[in-house]
């Protein structure tokens, strides 16, 4: 009888089986959870539906946080207080709110901002950089971020190369020697004007050493919600502070801004040229203030512009009136004005610090015929680099040497010299009606000008006193960094003349003939009447 043949899976079927089997597992496995697979996709709708809420609640709290649902101002204890509300309707988690606020114990800075699936979420501080732990640049329309190559190739946003993670690097200095390694973000606007971004920092000064030239300045940048220092021994510097409380004593602006935007050169005169149709720099020359009158103009559209850009001469034979209105004519738009003592102060402490020259004196501008970055060749601020900010090409050049700079801060004596070279066309004037306050003053400051005191008596001596006993008086770079009303006592051996009788008006920096006595920290008086050797500087102002 034959024998029935058993039936069954063979040795290779079973192998085929399980290959066809462990395909389909990883096709499946694939599908549920590859990069875009149907579990991943719902992890990150879940993340783009959840983020949204959250931004949307911020986006609806920034709108109405002055109904007092969340107080009435846009504080560390407002963000705290709607944060925990979003972990309470869990939109957020305990993790997540630590990671907004900062945590405390672990010494780790409040950044106020979160990153769901692909989306961050800023609660405060719309341009704060939590990585980066600075306040971005704030750019207004017709300016174009720019940065220099190594070897001082100038390359701007829309140029073929352009990087943006080269655009800017305020890298601190770890020891004592000159830092040049820290690149400070520039911009250029539409008339070719360069710009240097100065962003808000506290600041602490240390004894100096004996023997030192100078103090040390540490700084350390904070976001607008730091309204005051959070750190031992800091102050947040006057400059980006909201002033309007106290009359702007200080040389605050008139809310918590972020940063300003510094004119990168002395500003020059620009006319146009009928036969060009080009914009051309006027030459000024002479060495009285009669002997070139062409100076003391006001800018005036399609005629004569005011600019900010390197190897041109500097604008001088004008008088602080005409500084003033010129450089709140430039642009509206963006707040525009003649820079102030404080801002002054806010480059030089910025410069000094860890994140600028870390204690170096920059290099004097020593060209005679007023020419700014210190020569006309093309390659000059290259050339002559140490005598930025950075020593670097981002760095703020003729801030010492080059023509005094004319600022819009003066004492009120009541001297004619106020009204005969002080007067101004524009809506906000540089000096104000006298009417002397109980401290001395007598007039307010404004966000545009700085008010000083006046003394028991009109002198040198006086007049600093009085300031040094008004309690305020900080971040000008004026009595922290020097210790007489006159002669070389600043730092570095810099000029301070304090204001007085029939010079009113503070001057900065010195100008090319002072040599060793000029710089950051040189301060003088003048009448302010148009002269060969001082000039001025224009700030941007673009929350």
């Amino acid at each position: 009888m034959e024998k029935r043949k058993t039936k069954g899976i063979t040795l290779i079927a079973l192998i085929i089986t399980i290959i066809v089997l462990l395909i389909l597992a990883g096709v499946s496995i694939a599908t549920l959870t590859g990069e875009n697979g149907i579990l991943t996709r719902a992890s990150k709708a879940t993340d783009e539906n959840r983020a949204a809420s959250v931004e949307e609640a911020v986006d609806l709290w920034k709108i109405n946080y002055q109904t007092n649902k969340y107080a009435t101002s846009e504080n560390i204890e407002d963000i705290k207080e709607l944060v925990n509300d979003l972990v309470e309707q869990k939109l957020l988690t305990e993790n997540e709110k630590d990671e907004i606020l900062g945590n405390a114990e672990e010494g780790i800075e409040a950044s106020y901002q979160i990153k769901i699936g692909e989306r961050t979420i800023k609660f405060a501080n719309d341009n704060w950089d939590g990585d980066k732990k600075i306040n971005e640049p704030v750019l207004k329309p017709g300016m174009t971020p720019v940065y220099w190559n190594d070897d001082g190739t100038e390359v701007k946003e829309g140029d073929e190369g352009f990087d943006e993670s080269k655009w800017y690097k305020y890298e601190a200095a770890t020891g004592t020697e000159d830092n040049t390694a820290s690149k400070w973000a520039n911009a250029i606007t539409e008339d070719g004007s360069y710009w240097v971004w100065i962003p808000r920092y506290e600041y602490k000064l240390t004894q100096k050493t004996e023997g030192a030239e100078s103090e040390k300045i540490e700084v350390k940048f904070i976001p607008t919600t730091v309204t005051e220092a959070d750190t031992t021994g800091y102050k947040v510097h006057p400059a980006f502070k909201n002033g309007s409380s106290n009359n702007y004593k200080n040389g605050e602006w008139d809310s918590e801004i972020s940063g300003i935007w510094v004119a990168k050169y002395e500003m020059g005169l620009e006319e146009w040229d009928e036969t060009t149709s080009n914009w051309s720099p006027k030459k000024l020359t002479g060495s009285t203030s009669t002997t070139d009158s062409v100076g003391d103009l006001a800018i005036e559209e399609g005629k004569r512009r005011v600019v900010s850009k390197p190897r041109i001469s500097s604008w001088r034979f004008i008088s602080i009136g005409k500084s003033y209105d010129n450089s709140y004519n430039y642009d509206r738009s963006k707040e525009s004005h003649l820079m102030k003592n404080s801002e002054w102060g806010a480059v030089a402490y910025l410069t000094h610090s860890q994140y600028g020259r870390n204690g170096t004196e920059i290099d004097i501008n020593s060209n005679e015929a007023f020419i700014t970055a210190g020569g006309i060749e093309k390659n000059a601020i290259t050339t002559n680099k140490a005598q930025s900010t950075t020593g670097n090409e981002s760095g703020i050049y003729d801030i010492r040497g080059g023509a005094w700079e004319r600022v819009a801060g003066y004492i009120t004596n009541g001297n004619g010299s106020l009204k005969t070279y002080g007067s101004t066309t524009v809506s906000f004037p540089l000096v104000a009606i006298f009417t002397k306050d109980a401290e001395g003053y007598k007039t307010l400051s404004t966000k545009y000008s700085t008010v000083y005191p006046v003394g028991t008596s009109d002198t040198g001596e006086n007049n600093r006193t009085a300031y040094s006993n008004a309690n305020y008086g900080y971040g000008d770079a004026i009595l922290e960094t020097s210790t007489g009303y006159e002669g070389s006592t600043g730092w570095f051996g810099d000029y301070s003349y304090f204001v007085v009788t029939s010079n009113p008006f503070f001057i900065r920096g010195g100008y090319y003939g002072n040599g060793t006595v000029a710089g950051a920290f040189a301060f003088h008086n003048t009448n302010g009447n148009p002269w060969y050797h001082r000039g001025f500087r224009t700030v941007l102002v673009c929350e």
